[in-house]
């Protein structure tokens, strides 16, 4: 796993309990965290450039690129049990690790 989750205030097991919940997804989805990091780069490019025309993006890539959404918001809500107050979008990440890069 190449994954990394930052969460101000988390304990290590929460952490843990959120990387495993966005691991699960990604592992249903039959995809890995680098996958599915270079889909979601495929359709945000796609989807702000004009190459709509030249390039259709395969089912396989939306697939996966809609898994690392999944995967984050797993993440999140699995780490954050229970806690009085989820952070923001803006407060918390979810890294994945690129080898080579």
């Amino acid at each position: 796993m190449t994954m990394i989750l930052k969460v101000p205030g988390a304990s290590p097991e929460e952490l843990a309990r959120g990387l495993a919940a966005a691991q699960a997804v990604l592992d249903a989805a039959g995809v890995t965290d680098v996958e599915a990091v270079r889909a979601f780069l495929e359709l945000d490019f796609w989807d702000i450039s004009s190459s709509k025309e030249f390039r259709k993006l395969t089912p396989k890539e939306i697939a996966s690129a809609t898994a690392l959404g999944d995967a984050r918001a797993a993440a999140l809500r699995a780490c954050c049990a229970g806690w009085p107050k989820v952070p923001t979008i803006h407060e918390w990440s979810l890294d994945v690790i690129i080898p080579g890069t």
